[in-house]
């Protein structure tokens, strides 16, 4: 027989009898959904202007953003962010045609959400792939509403590998 103090079962009872309250980050504000929609349209836009200043815009000041890299390309700040973007673009990505194919919204809080961003880009110049092949990934997103500006708090980017033969 298991021991429960009487505080336990309170709050439980409690608990059980109140009302079930409406989550309110399942009903978004207005447009907040479509902001962050944009947001995607912004980075595909501000990436294909190479624009490291106008995709930094799109982050927090304090953002934790992983590339692709993983753990060696963890960026910590929008400044570093920023730096080593607009170092990659010419020596990497000079070339490169970002895509941003769907973003999927899901809110936590009315001012916290997390967003899917499926992308797709070619022209790139990296070392994984075959210089110019297409490439394919995914971004989670934790998004905050700051000021009434949605801004990318942390980031994850994964891109999708390709299959070796015999797998």
């Amino acid at each position: 027989m298991r021991f429960v103090c009487m505080a336990q079962m309170a709050a439980v009872t409690l608990a059980l009898s109140l009302p079930a309250i409406p989550a309110l980050a399942q009903t978004p504000a207005g447009g907040d959904e479509t902001a962050i929609v944009q947001l995607g349209k912004a980075w595909q836009d501000a990436w294909n202007s190479r624009d490291a200043h106008a995709l930094a815009s799109l982050l927090a000041e304090d953002a934790d953003f992983v590339t692709v890299l993983g753990p060696n390309g963890w960026l910590k700040g929008r400044a570093r962010f920023e730096s080593v973007h607009a170092g990659m673009f010419p020596r990497f990505f000079s070339k490169s045609v970002w895509t941003t194919k769907d973003v999927q919204v899901r809110f936590l809080r009315p001012d916290i959400a997390i967003a899917h961003v499926l992308w797709a880009s070619t022209g790139d110049e990296v070392r994984h792939v075959k210089h110019r092949s297409p490439r394919e990934g995914i971004f989670t997103w934790v998004l905050e509403k700051r000021n009434g500006q949605w801004l990318i708090v942390a980031s994850q980017n994964t891109e999708v590998m390709p299959v070796l033969p015999g797998q």
